[in-house]
């Protein structure tokens, strides 16, 4: 049989080789200079710095994604942080945006205070497939909820503007607005323009990211004057706010802005709605807006930095209508709903609230001036230690991974293995940081090691990064040739769907050899291999029949792997060879 994945597979390869003002664009933003669109305010260029986070959707550090603020490109550290000095920004649109292999695009889009460093935090969306559908169209079932519907003869290659009529690959993810971390993955801000060219601000009851990819990897999109359905899921507490229609919104990755384009119906517990190309989709209530601002200190009068500010309708405990983070000199600013009485909290990094108070409701732009909050709690930690490996030799290429009040750290190990962190606690209370040396040289990690903790100084002694094998790969046989992967080299990736795991095994920046596996597995033992594809010296190979995969390692979500190993047929159609398989990766969900 042709595997279904050899859709992917194709799709993987071409991959390989390859709030707000508006402003002009290839999406066909209004020019905000142009006399003809006065509700649009003028583009107001400012310097300044940006620094930030980058974590993944298990909240751990995303090492080495590229960020883009402005002209300027930074990438991220092995903590995920990055920062970018006396970059040229919109000081009303401030977008800031995360580029990595295996994620959708992240971005933030930020009110920009001159000439200090501002502050972000990005979540990254796994990137997975959600289906395949071919020229006839089809449905495609979103696994994080929702559908997408397409008719026929409906795509175009995005580079040459050419029909397309094969395999289509669909990526997708529903972005649910009650999910604790919806301000954090969600693309930009709720902020957007009306088709009157208006400023306004969103309310979401639902948004989707679509990305679609042609049996050999081209990006493509919908024909000129053919439309998808896009089904959206009403979140439970959403509900009974959901009004009958809603204006639809896609989002401009160029000028960080959502746009109005059509509307959505509900039918059920669903928006239903056609969109005619694909990014980010919205289903948005808008309200007017003003502009709102605010000083951050604590109670010795220093800037809180970094902070979050999040702003809620009092009527709405479930919905975010404005926040943003502290800068460094702990200013905070954005748009807030129109006559609306407001409950404001300020948290600190670690989602504790510290602060919360009920203010407006306002009829002009507000200023509240200095916000004083108790942060009596934080403490400063300096954390440091030794790493040796297997050998007992110092650990000169690794991390050590420090899990303290559920968040993560990383600090790298130097030459001589040693090691030093600076945080701020969240809690002052005496407490237990879960420490795990990783030697990249060898592959190996060591026995997580507890250390007490408070504050000041803290010495965490020897740790061994030696006992665990951290090594990710992807190794096959065919025809009397061997075909490997391991990380970092190479790329090798577990996700998963909602009955099954898929392996991609890819060379980084070189589409000549890679493979997808996909299987069922909930644990070790026998389990069924559903689909192989193959790419091997620039030949396809697929599964020939059914075959089961030995699962021998199977481990928890987030710090285990997943490993197995199978032999069966493939074939290219013409010939069939055998193939024996080995792989293991780590298990994010």
């Amino acid at each position: 049989m042709k595997s279904t994945l050899s859709l992917a597979l194709a799709a993987l390869v071409a991959t390989l080789l390859i709030t707000f003002s508006c402003q002009k664009s290839s999406h066909g933003e209004p020019d905000p200079n142009d006399p003809n669109n006065p509700n649009t305010p003028a583009i107001e260029y400012v310097t300044a710095g940006v620094s930030g986070r980058v974590v993944d959707d298990q909240n751990q550090p995303v090492n080495a994604a590229v960020v883009k603020v402005g002209t300027a490109t930074a990438t991220t550290d092995i903590d995920g942080n990055f920062t970018i000095n006396n970059v040229r920004l919109n000081k009303n649109a401030g977008l800031v945006k995360v580029e990595k292999d295996g994620f959708f695009l992240g971005s933030r889009t930020i009110v920009v205070n001159t000439g200090v460093l501002n502050n972000v935090t990005i979540q990254l969306i796994t990137k997975k497939v959600a289906g395949t559908v071919n020229n006839s169209g089809g449905n495609v079932t979103v696994p994080s909820g929702g559908t997408i519907a397409f008719t026929g003869n409906s795509f175009t290659n995005t580079g040459n503007n050419s029909a397309y009529t094969g395999t289509v690959s669909v990526s997708a993810f529903f972005i649910n607005p009650e999910a604790s971390n919806f301000k954090d993955i969600m693309p930009g801000a709720l902020r957007g323009v009306r088709t009157t060219n208006e400023e306004t601000g969103l309310q979401s009851f639902g948004m989707m990211a679509v990305e679609l990819n042609g049996a050999g990897g081209e990006k493509l999109q919908l024909a000129a004057g053919k439309t998808a359905t896009l089904t959206f899921p009403i979140p439970a507490g959403l509900l009974s706010q959901a009004p009958p229609t809603i204006p639809l919104w896609s989002f401009n990755d160029s000028s960080g802005l959502w746009k109005e384009e059509g509307t959505a119906t509900k039918q059920g517990n669903n928006y239903v709605g056609t969109v005619s190309h694909f990014s980010f989709w919205n289903c948005d209530f808008p309200f007017g807006v003003v502009d709102f601002k605010a000083i951050i200190k604590d109670q010795n009068g220093k800037p809180f930095y970094p902070g979050q500010v999040t702003l809620r309708v009092k009527s709405d405990s479930l919905t975010s209508y404005g926040y943003g983070n502290t800068d460094s000199t702990g200013w905070v600013g954005g748009k807030v709903p129109l006559n609306k009485t407001l409950v404001m909290y300020v948290y600190n990094k670690c989602n504790i609230p510290l602060y919360t108070k009920e203010i407006g409701p306002f009829t002009a732009n507000v200023d509240l001036g200095i916000v004083t909050v108790n942060n009596s709690g934080s403490t400063a930690v300096n954390l440091s230690g030794n790493a040796i490996n297997c050998n007992a030799t110092p650990v000169s290429n690794g991390f050590v991974d420090v899990f303290i009040d559920n968040m993560h750290y990383r600090a790298t190990t130097k030459s001589d293995g040693t090691f030093a962190i600076n945080f701020t606690r969240c809690i002052g209370t005496p407490t237990t940081a879960v420490l795990t040396a990783y030697d990249l040289s060898n592959n190996q990690s060591g026995t997580p090691t507890n250390v007490s903790v408070t504050s000041g100084n803290v010495n965490a002694g020897l740790l061994t990064a030696c006992g665990t094998s951290i090594a990710e790969f992807a190794n096959y046989t065919m025809n009397g040739v061997s075909y490997n992967f391991s990380n970092p080299a190479d790329s090798v990736t577990l996700s998963k769907a909602v009955n099954s795991y898929t392996l991609y095994a890819t060379r980084i920046g070189n589409s000549k050899d890679l493979s997808i596996i996909n299987f069922a597995a909930t644990g070790t033992g026998s389990a069924t291999l559903i689909d192989v594809a193959v790419k091997a010296s620039n030949k396809y190979w697929y599964l020939t029949n059914f075959a089961t995969v030995n699962i021998t390692e199977f481990g928890p979500v987030g710090t285990g792997f997943v490993a197995g190993n199978f032999s069966t047929k493939m074939t290219d159609s013409i010939s069939t060879t055998q193939i024996t398989y080995t792989f293991r990766a780590r298990r994010y969900q």
